[in-house]
């Protein structure tokens, strides 16, 4: 394929990348007894695989909308993790889908079809061919580089392909080269054609196919060239037949799209400093970005960054953008750009003017754009900030500097965007109360009492128990008085909130992960739950009641100002001083990240200074994991809020989200709310004692 120094540079491309795409490649198994091996695919993003549609069908129809869809098992190292197929198309073999086809040998599970215009056969697949599998349960593990680039830029590069086939009844992992020897389908966003340089095993259907010289999968294996070497790879571009949603969060392709430039953007900035090295860093190391516009960690920015914006309005509306900042239209795309990622793809290799300044106003295009869906401003400057500084440190004219701030502001002018007003303020409404009490002798045994604040405020209650419970014991025993205290205070359309009153010691009591019905969901999925301290801070200074007040009032009345007190680039940090933390705006809602263990102590101090709201994860993550998840997720549930008053229903619609099995909403499990309302004491925390 090549010779001399080329051929050593590639040996080393391929020694660098060959490890990170076999990491990330799986197998993918039936859900039956036995779990038989059906074929391969790979991560592509947190928690979603990317294989062939006729390896996850292989076993039985797949449900396209709705339920039930297919299970599967997917093989990640050791173990068969539960996947659900999420999408798949087409529904079955389509050899009479291409004209001039005729009958033959089919490919069978694991395998491949045959090579159209050879020897196609009933079990040979129409493009797209291509499936997504979700992960039931969260997992960290490795993903791929998917290209960005229209597959019109696609050379005869050498390829590397991956996948598993069973040996001797044993899984065992494969990797193979080859080149492009050409492509099918109008612009050659279809089919890619693999040549016989090497051999292509039955059972690696579904991994994936890697450029060794631009360091990013390209494609899917597809078929294998029957009786011969050679064969088929699907091209990634193909994932935009993904159907549409009507907002970013049913939009499929945009939420995989989204997780996928989020985790690599993550990763490359957040352990820069420790001993990682991931995609961007092999594309520095095999010169990728040789000649081109940004360097690798700048794409790397510039993808996470345009990731966290809304969606364009639409495929033309994106075409018509990227026509702009070309200077003309592309021509012969297979498949319409989608996401901002698209877009930016179609702006290499430009055939005139500067590729760097396109990529530049493209950014701030996309920044300013008109959408349907509201962008939070700080996502939008960070892609200004990002252009802005990127054409300074690249040394561009300030003519150009100076045209990309006339037309954002020219822009964001003609959208007319307004600031968000603020929603009205809670309303009082019934709530439900469980306290739970530890007995000090008998410390894995507890009382608890359910009460109700009617929207008198009078206090009823509903039940207690002081008998001593175990942990073990609770969900049962709390059923039926929590179905009544809910009964009084739900409403048509208003679901009441329970509030989980506990001693800083039970900080972490996980009452939202209950079943109270065997058969039924998590209490957190189906309702609010938040938390309580029935031990306030005896060492406040004596303003801090008014001080709680204040800020409580505030975060009611104005979008409140989420902020990491205890992590920084995914780096545990210390609680600033009380001091400081009493100088912070009253717009400010406090989250702990990475307190752990220390998070009661942490809230102690949050509630001394004059706080009654925080978020806090309530279980310590490991010191290595990349946190920017919950950096991110969380201004996106606070803005999604409006108020303090919408955090409790949207830390519930999270929840339900997870027990849903959505991977947008895993970074939130765990995640707690501190809302100690100090306009309503909690039952008995203001009554004097009085002398038997």
């Amino acid at each position: 394929m090549t010779s001399g120094g080329a051929s050593e540079q590639l040996a080393q491309a391929a020694e660098i990348l060959v490890p990170l795409a076999e990491e990330a490649t799986v197998r993918i198994h039936g859900a039956e007894a036995g779990n038989p091996l059906l074929g391969s695919g790979f991560f592509v993003a947190p928690n979603w695989v990317l294989t062939c549609a006729h390896v996850a069908r292989a076993e039985g129809e797949v449900t396209l909308v709705g339920a039930p869809r297919k299970e599967v098992r997917v093989g990640f190292r050791d173990e068969l993790l539960a996947g659900v197929v999420e999408w798949a198309q087409p529904s079955g073999p389509a050899a009479a889908g291409i004209p001039g086809q005729g009958q033959g040998r089919g490919a069978g599970p694991g395998g491949y079809g045959a090579w159209p215009g050879e020897d196609r056969g009933p079990g040979a697949w129409a493009a797209p061919d291509l499936a997504l599998i979700r992960l039931v349960d969260p997992l960290e593990h490795p993903c791929v580089w998917l290209t960005e680039r229209t597959a019109k830029g696609y050379t005869t590069n050498p390829v590397a392909y991956f996948g598993w086939l069973p040996l001797g009844g044993v899984p065992m992992a494969y990797n193979g080269r080859c080149v492009i020897s050409g492509q099918l389908g109008v612009g050659g966003g279809g089919l890619l054609r693999l040549s016989n340089d090497d051999e292509m095993p039955q059972g690696l259907s579904g991994g994936p196919v890697v450029d060794l010289v631009r360091g990013e999968v390209i494609g899917v294996l597809q078929a294998r060239r029957a009786e011969r070497d050679g064969g088929l790879a699907v091209s990634i571009q193909q994932l935009r037949q993904l159907p549409a949603g009507e907002n970013a969060a049913d939009d499929l392709y945009h939420r995989v799209m989204t997780a996928h430039d989020l985790y690599h953007a993550d990763h490359h900035r957040f352990l820069l400093d420790r001993d990682f090295y991931g995609w961007t860093e092999a594309h520095s190391e095999i010169g990728a970005a040789a000649g081109r516009a940004l360097t690798p960690g700048r794409r790397t920015a510039l993808l996470g960054l345009l990731a966290q914006l809304p969606p364009p309005a639409g495929a033309r509306a994106l075409g018509d953008l990227v026509t702009e900042v070309r200077g003309g239209a592309g021509q012969g795309f297979a498949v319409a750009p989608r996401a901002w990622r698209d877009g930016l793809g179609l702006l290499y290799d430009l055939r005139r003017g500067s590729e760097l300044e396109a990529v530049l106003r493209y950014a701030v295009l996309a920044a300013s754009a008109e959408r349907v869906q509201p962008a939070q401003e700080s996502d939008e400057r960070a892609v200004w900030e990002w252009a802005q500084a990127t054409a300074a440190d690249q040394g561009l004219s300030m003519l150009f500097r100076n045209s990309l701030i006339g037309e954002r502001m020219a822009r964001l002018r003609a959208r007319g965007a307004d600031a968000q007003s603020p929603g009205p303020g809670p309303r009082t409404r019934g709530e439900a109360q469980l306290e739970i009490i530890p007995r000090g002798w008998e410390p894995d045994r507890f009382d608890w009492r359910v009460t109700v604040s009617p929207e008198s405020g009078e206090v009823d209650c509903v039940h207690e128990d002081f008998r001593g419970t175990s942990v073990a014991d609770l969900p049962a025993l709390l059923a039926a008085p929590l179905a009544e205290a809910f009964r009084r205070c739900d409403e048509p359309g208003y679901v009441a909130a329970l509030q989980l009153a506990v001693p800083g010691s039970l900080m972490a009591f996980a009452a939202d992960t209950w079943r109270l019905d065997p058969d039924g969901s998590r209490l957190g999925a189906i309702r609010p739950v938040v938390v309580r301290r029935t031990d306030p801070p005896q060492d406040a200074d004596p303003g801090v009641a008014e001080e709680r007040l204040s800020r409580w009032h505030t975060l009611h009345r104005r979008p409140p100002s989420a902020e990491v007190l205890d992590c920084g680039d995914s780096q545990e940090e210390p609680l600033p001083e009380d001091a400081e933390l009493r100088a912070r705006p009253r717009e400010m809602l406090p989250v702990l990240c990475r307190s752990g263990a220390a998070a009661p102590e942490a809230l102690h101090r949050l509630l001394r200074c004059g706080y009654s709201v925080a978020l806090w994860r309530r279980e310590p993550i490991e010191p290595e994991r990349v946190c920017s998840d919950l950096h991110r997720g969380v201004p996106r549930l606070v803005h999604g809020a409006r108020t303090a008053a919408g955090l409790p229903a949207g830390l519930a619609a999270l929840r339900a989200a997870v027990a849903d099995g959505v991977p947008e909403a895993f970074w939130s499990g765990g995640l707690a709310l501190l809302y100690d309302d100090p306009t309503r004491p909690l039952p008995g925390t203001d009554e004097l004692l009085e002398t038997p």
